[in-house]
Protein backbone atom coordinates (compact mmCIF):
# COMPACT_ATOMS: atom_id res chain seq x y z
CA UNK A 1 0.00 0.00 0.00
CA UNK A 2 1.65 3.56 -0.93
CA UNK A 3 2.51 5.83 1.45
CA UNK A 4 -0.21 8.59 0.25
CA UNK A 5 -2.74 5.84 0.84
CA UNK A 6 -2.29 5.46 3.93
CA UNK A 7 -1.84 8.93 4.52
CA UNK A 8 -5.63 9.45 3.51
CA UNK A 9 -6.83 6.73 5.67
CA UNK A 10 -5.26 7.72 8.71
CA UNK A 11 -6.44 11.42 8.01
CA UNK A 12 -10.70 10.09 7.27
CA UNK A 13 -10.05 8.08 10.63
CA UNK A 14 -8.94 10.86 12.76
CA UNK A 15 -12.27 12.56 11.15
CA UNK A 16 -14.40 10.23 12.65
CA UNK A 17 -15.94 10.64 16.18
CA UNK A 18 -13.89 9.71 18.76
CA UNK A 19 -16.70 6.53 19.25
CA UNK A 20 -16.49 5.06 15.92
CA UNK A 21 -12.39 5.58 16.25
CA UNK A 22 -12.26 3.25 19.22
CA UNK A 23 -15.14 1.01 17.53
CA UNK A 24 -12.02 0.94 14.50
CA UNK A 25 -9.81 0.10 16.83
CA UNK A 26 -11.35 -2.85 18.29
CA UNK A 27 -12.24 -4.25 15.28
CA UNK A 28 -8.63 -4.12 14.07
CA UNK A 29 -7.24 -5.64 17.77
CA UNK A 30 -9.46 -8.23 16.87
CA UNK A 31 -9.20 -8.70 13.12
CA UNK A 32 -4.88 -9.30 14.33
CA UNK A 33 -6.17 -11.67 16.89
CA UNK A 34 -7.65 -13.91 14.59
CA UNK A 35 -4.95 -13.57 12.46
CA UNK A 36 -2.43 -14.49 15.04
CA UNK A 37 -4.59 -17.25 16.11
CA UNK A 38 -4.87 -18.68 12.63
CA UNK A 39 -1.20 -18.49 12.04
CA UNK A 40 -1.10 -20.35 15.63
CA UNK A 41 -2.55 -22.83 14.56
CA UNK A 42 -0.25 -24.01 11.75
CA UNK A 43 1.27 -27.44 11.73
CA UNK A 44 4.51 -26.86 13.94
CA UNK A 45 7.87 -27.14 11.90
CA UNK A 46 9.39 -30.83 12.74
CA UNK A 47 12.94 -31.53 13.87
CA UNK A 48 15.79 -31.79 11.12
CA UNK A 49 16.41 -35.01 9.90
CA UNK A 50 19.07 -36.92 11.06
CA UNK A 51 21.50 -36.88 8.16
CA UNK A 52 24.29 -39.31 9.33
CA UNK A 53 23.26 -41.70 7.02
CA UNK A 54 23.89 -39.06 4.26
CA UNK A 55 27.01 -37.93 5.68
CA UNK A 56 28.48 -41.85 5.70
CA UNK A 57 27.29 -41.60 1.98
CA UNK A 58 28.93 -38.49 0.90
CA UNK A 59 31.86 -39.92 2.89
CA UNK A 60 32.27 -43.22 1.43
CA UNK A 61 31.31 -41.93 -2.35
CA UNK A 62 33.30 -38.42 -2.55
CA UNK A 63 35.36 -39.79 -5.04
CA UNK A 64 33.13 -41.12 -7.41
CA UNK A 65 31.14 -38.32 -7.54
CA UNK A 66 33.62 -35.12 -6.71
CA UNK A 67 33.18 -32.21 -8.66
CA UNK A 68 29.22 -32.70 -8.97
CA UNK A 69 25.72 -31.64 -7.66
CA UNK A 70 24.07 -35.36 -5.77
CA UNK A 71 20.78 -35.59 -4.17
CA UNK A 72 19.98 -38.57 -1.96
CA UNK A 73 17.25 -40.14 0.06
CA UNK A 74 19.24 -41.58 2.93
CA UNK A 75 22.05 -43.60 1.32
CA UNK A 76 20.02 -44.41 -1.58
CA UNK A 77 21.39 -41.87 -4.96
CA UNK A 78 18.53 -39.70 -6.34
CA UNK A 79 20.42 -38.13 -9.43
CA UNK A 80 23.69 -36.54 -9.70
CA UNK A 81 25.63 -34.41 -12.29
CA UNK A 82 26.91 -30.96 -13.14
CA UNK A 83 23.93 -29.09 -13.36
CA UNK A 84 22.52 -27.86 -9.99
CA UNK A 85 18.85 -27.15 -11.46
CA UNK A 86 18.49 -30.83 -13.09
CA UNK A 87 19.36 -32.43 -9.81
CA UNK A 88 17.53 -30.33 -7.63
CA UNK A 89 14.83 -31.24 -10.53
CA UNK A 90 14.75 -34.78 -10.43
CA UNK A 91 14.92 -34.79 -6.59
CA UNK A 92 11.47 -32.90 -6.47
CA UNK A 93 10.63 -35.13 -8.86
CA UNK A 94 11.79 -38.54 -7.24
CA UNK A 95 9.07 -37.60 -4.38
CA UNK A 96 11.66 -38.32 -1.32
CA UNK A 97 10.55 -36.24 1.67
CA UNK A 98 13.55 -34.47 2.37
CA UNK A 99 16.09 -35.59 -0.01
CA UNK A 100 19.70 -34.00 0.46
CA UNK A 101 21.40 -32.24 -2.38
CA UNK A 102 24.68 -30.71 -1.90
CA UNK A 103 27.67 -30.34 -4.06
CA UNK A 104 30.41 -32.95 -3.71
CA UNK A 105 33.80 -31.35 -3.58
CA UNK A 106 36.86 -33.42 -4.69
CA UNK A 107 38.77 -34.92 -1.59
CA UNK A 108 42.05 -34.83 -3.04
CA UNK A 109 41.31 -31.26 -3.66
CA UNK A 110 39.68 -29.71 -0.75
CA UNK A 111 42.16 -28.06 1.81
CA UNK A 112 40.96 -27.36 5.20
CA UNK A 113 42.42 -23.90 6.73
CA UNK A 114 42.99 -24.06 10.28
Amino acid sequence: MSETVIENILKQISRLPLDQQRELRRILTQQTRTTKSTFDKRVPPRPAPDSAREMKWLRQHAREYANQWVAFDGDRLIAHGTNAREVYAAAEADGADLPMVTFVEDPDTVSILF
